[in-house]
């Protein structure tokens, strides 16, 4: 089960007095310590009225867009963070966006841990006085239980949905991607339309402008969360990635709609969308592994490269007994 918990207005409802406990605690430099707390003291929020100067007393509130803002919120949010969690429960956040996945073998367990580890983070917004919309929380159920667990928070029933979306990813209760991709398709073929209204096939924009606004604009949107939905990928998935694909060929060679996929690919030089997909699944994934980052098709090796904003699969010339963790240490 996947809960996603959106926190109202969670930047501006920050105490001051939370950001200074957090401080505190920290194992820092004192002359470090001591200047962020000075940004903190004497706030004030004026008013210019008819009576005069209105003044009032900042106890809460860092901008989100601030240098020192996100700092301030990692600080506090880092304590729900470190808790020691069981290991069927991992919690996830970004910024503000929280997201809890609890594993479990039944559903009166699913539905005990879960609200075993919502209980835990209540006690830790209400210590902070922050509280959770729960009109816009949900959770998915990724399993074959055909009835899953009722999951509350404060009494009140977190709706379930088939999809949420979390950093630009649609995860859906299969975990097949398809919603993702067709969300997808629908910006790609809006940017394509929006394209198309100040560069045609015959005028507009050169054919070069054209290509490089494909590689840094279009195909980076597409491929966005790769590592995630893009290993390994279904032939349904790799007929919605050649149907995006295809509009922004056509646009870049100028060809006759009849024009195949393929030849379009071939004459253009631009690798089918799936293998990047693939290529970039598989660089994300090995990277921090320190492993060669590469992809294996018939039978030989490729290595996923970025240049001047074009992805292209270079070959790897790897003799045939040189030890292959070498070449990798080589890599690095």
């Amino acid at each position: 089960m996947v809960i996603s918990l959106d926190i109202q207005r969670a930047f501006d409802n920050l105490q001051l007095s939370s950001i200074r406990n957090s401080l505190d605690k920290l194992k820092f430099n004192s002359k470090t310590t001591e200047t962020l707390k000075d940004v903190l003291e004497n706030r004030e929020v004026l008013l210019q009225t008819s009576q005069g100067t209105a003044a009032w007393s900042q106890q809460k509130g860092c901008a989100q867009g601030s240098c020192s803002g996100q700092v301030f919120w990692n600080l506090v949010a880092n304590k729900i963070l470190s808790e020691k969690w069981p290991p069927n429960i991992h919690l996830q956040a970004f910024a503000d966006d929280f997201v809890f996945v609890v594993a479990e073998s039944t559903r009166a367990k699913l539905k005990s841990a879960a609200q075993d580890a919502l209980s835990i983070f209540k006690c830790w917004t209400d210590k902070h006085h922050l509280q959770i919309s729960v009109e816009k929380s949900c959770n998915i159920l990724i399993s074959k239980l055909v009835n899953g667990p009722t999951i509350k928070w404060n009494n009140v029933t977190i709706k379930r949905q088939q999809s949420l979306k979390y950093l630009g990813v649609t995860i859906d209760n299969k975990l097949n991607w398809i919603p993702h991709l067709l969300n997808t398709k629908t910006k790609a073929t809006l940017l394509y339309q929006n394209l198309s209204r100040i560069a045609g096939s015959t005028w507009g924009l050169k054919k070069e402008f054209r290509r490089h606004l494909y590689f840094t604009v279009a195909e980076r949107m597409i491929l966005h969360g790769a590592s995630a939905w893009a290993y390994p990928l279904s032939s349904r998935q790799q007929r919605i990635l050649i149907s995006i694909q295809r509009k922004f060929l056509l646009s870049i060679s100028g060809a006759s709609r009849t024009t195949s996929t393929a030849v379009l690919q071939v004459i253009e030089g631009i690798l089918p969308l799936h293998i990047n997909a693939q290529a970039e699944a598989t660089y994300v994934r090995n990277f921090p592994q320190k492993r060669i980052p590469t992809y294996k098709q018939d039978g030989y090796f490729y290595r996923w490269v970025q240049n001047r904003g074009e992805n292209r699969l270079c070959p790897l010339r790897i003799p045939k007994r040189t030890n292959y963790s070498s070449v990798a240490r080589q890599t690095e």
